[in-house]
């Protein structure tokens, strides 16, 4: 074999293993104690102009099983332009616990959605806080599920999230964060944490109070991740992300290619100092897809490289296949070839757009 086929074949057995990890870790994550834990709970929800999404929240909210004795719902209209605030009201009626609360300035020098976060925080009276966003969709027993994955020693416990729609569009995005919340559900089983989205995501307060909670933590423009990576660094507690279809949420998918580049590139720009592990992650998919891309111009064969784009394909898609599973959505496969395109190239260019870009943009907000 030549340099060239050797590097290639290092990079995919980096790969293999890595896939390996990935799979070992997202069922072993599963494999969970169980409690009749029943605290009271704080639901938490920042909402910035949402007034065409809101609803579907509000709708799933009202399901809720949970006794309504042991919960209140917070939801914070951080400085809406729209009807959101307005929304909201009309549902108070069916929403037993239904606050609607505007922050009052910035706490601690906090921006944006942590600042909304944070105040909600401060007046909610939960031993648990539970988050999720306002385009989100929760099942009934969602409160109950999650909080039966709570022990004395733990701290934090996040669910899985998949992204709404039937169009190829929106169903790539879901596979995606199939992929990628599927390595963060392995990160935690292997104590090695990765990555938590507020989409569907609690805590103990006292966890919270013991990092100084958003203040503490300092702003990010992935506050959800700041908190988890806090709790998880640098305290005692333990972390649950088990894959469960009992607590599932759905969410909102992005309705156009900007979104989805400014969503990558704010996640990319927050996750900078991620666990060391997870920079290698990075790294080994980086250099499998660069391998792929730039090998054959040094005179890789054709062979080799049909071998490797297998390789990589079948360890992409058995890692999907373990949440499509769980989750009754094997039918997504079908679509496998056109995600792994946009996985291709989106793994390739995202160290460029995180390291060589400007601000972040969200909500109409820049950072």
């Amino acid at each position: 074999m030549t340099a060239i086929e050797y590097l290639l074949v290092a990079t995919v057995v980096f790969y293999s293993i890595e896939g390996l990890v990935f799979i070992m870790g997202a069922y072993k994550a599963s494999r969970v104690k169980r409690s009749d834990y029943r605290p009271f709970v704080s639901v938490i929800v920042a909402a910035r102009n949402e007034e065409k999404n809101i609803e579907t929240l509000l709708s799933s909210l009202a399901q809720l099983t949970y006794p309504v004795s042991l919960r209140e719902i917070i939801i914070v209209d951080d400085e809406s332009t729209d009807a959101t605030a307005s929304v909201v009201e009309s549902w108070k009626d069916r929403i037993p616990g239904l606050v609607l609360m505007r922050p009052r300035g910035t706490l601690d020098g906090l921006k944006g959605k942590a600042n909304a976060v944070a105040q909600a925080i401060e007046q909610s009276k939960g031993e648990i806080i539970l988050t999720t966003d306002a385009d989100c969709h929760v099942p009934p027993g969602w409160i109950e599920d999650l909080m039966s994955l709570y022990t004395p020693e733990v701290g934090v416990v996040c669910g899985f999230t998949l992204l709404r729609g039937n169009r190829v569009f929106e169903i790539i995005q879901s596979l995606d964060w199939a992929y990628l919340i599927t390595i963060a559900v392995a990160g935690v089983a292997w104590n090695v944490p990765l990555s938590a989205v507020a989409t569907n995501m609690s805590f103990r307060r006292k966890a919270y109070d013991d990092v100084g909670g958003y203040p503490g933590v300092g702003f990010s423009v992935t506050e959800d991740f700041a908190l988890f990576k806090k709790i998880s660094y640098t305290t005692d507690w333990k972390l649950r992300y088990p894959m469960r279809r009992e607590n599932l949420v759905w969410s909102a998918a992005c309705d156009d290619w900007r979104g989805v580049y400014l969503q990558k590139k704010r996640w990319g720009k927050g996750g900078v100092d991620i666990h060391p592990a997870g920079f290698a992650i990075m790294i080994i998919g980086f250099a499998m897809s660069c391998s792929l891309l730039v090998l054959p111009f040094f005179g890789l064969s054709w062979t080799y490289w049909s071998i490797a784009l297998g390789v990589k394909s079948l360890w992409d898609a058995a890692i999907l296949w373990v949440p499509l599973r769980k989750f009754n959505l094997l039918r997504w496969l079908w679509y496998f070839p056109i995600f792994e395109l946009y996985y291709f190239i989106y793994v390739i260019l995202i160290p460029f757009i995180v390291f060589l870009t400007g601000k972040v943009e969200w909500k109409g907000r820049r950072y």
